[in-house]
């Protein structure tokens, strides 16, 4: 055979093979060169990357330690807080309550002033009066054992019949009040039991009460010389309210000899008013 003949056919799958080989090595020698150079160029970015979030996430790892601790010490803080809150309303509401029981021990203590602020002027009152009724005493027991009170009255005031009278005595010495009531029972015809409010009964005599003991009499005698400024008002006060029928007669002397006198002599100027 001739050697083109025999050349001839297999020279076109030569070819072929060859232009692959061709191909392939431009293929690993060119594009895939590139894009091997490329995904080494990322993967080197990706690891940059990763080492840069790797560094980023311990940042933060740290800074959410931090913050975790400043969280846990302000919690302490807010619970310390809460404890010494709670303590002071305790100890505000202590107070409170030592201020209430204070209040009340001041106005109980006021009014234990009050009281004794009356009593002492009750003393005082009784006191002076002792003294200015130390001679009514004298005099008192020289009447008994001698002549009645009238052979002392001035000349001037006639008689008197008290048999329809009924007379309340408001304050005044015991004694004063005793040998009056004595000198008009013997006397003057007194029949009634006067009515005696003593001057120790002004803490304890309302208007009500003084109403009710003086209700029946037709005169009051108001010896305001011993007796307390409460007293004499509530009279006076049940008087103008027209809640008693009876006059009041102030005398002009808290000695015995003055009271009759001025008893006898209200007596004789108002016979109509019994």
């Amino acid at each position: 055979m001739k050697p083109n003949k025999v050349i001839q056919p297999i020279k076109k799958p030569i070819k072929r093979v060859s232009n692959w080989c061709s191909q392939l090595w431009d293929g690993f020698s060119g594009k895939d060169t590139r894009r091997l150079k490329q995904l080494q160029h990322r993967l080197t970015l990706s690891r940059e990357n990763e080492a840069n979030l790797t560094q980023q996430l311990e940042e933060s790892t740290q800074q959410y330690a931090q913050l975790q601790h400043a969280l846990d010490h302000q919690q302490s803080l807010l619970a310390s807080s809460q404890q010494a809150l709670a303590a002071s309303q305790r100890e505000c509401q202590e107070l409170w309550q030592e201020l209430d029981e204070l209040d009340a021990f001041v106005t109980k203590s006021h009014l234990q002033i009050q009281s004794l602020k009356t009593e002492l002027e009750n003393r005082t009152s009784a006191l002076a009066n002792c003294e200015a009724n130390l001679g009514v005493l004298q005099q008192s027991k020289s009447v008994e054992a001698s002549s009645p009170i009238t052979a002392n009255l001035p000349a001037e005031t006639p008689g008197a019949n008290l048999a329809k009278w009924k007379i309340g005595f408001v304050g005044g010495h015991d004694a004063t009040r005793r040998v009056v009531t004595r000198t008009l029972h013997a006397d003057h015809g007194l029949i009634h039991p006067p009515v005696e409010i003593p001057p120790h009964h002004d803490a304890k005599t309302s208007q009500k009460q003084l109403k009710d003991k003086l209700a029946e009499c037709d005169l009051v005698v108001s010896i305001i010389g011993y007796s307390s400024h409460t007293l004499t008002k509530s009279l006076s006060q049940l008087k103008d309210k027209g809640a008693l029928k009876a006059s009041i007669l102030i005398p002009n002397s808290r000695g015995v000899s003055g009271v009759v006198r001025d008893i006898l002599s209200f007596v004789n100027a108002n016979p109509d008013l019994v």
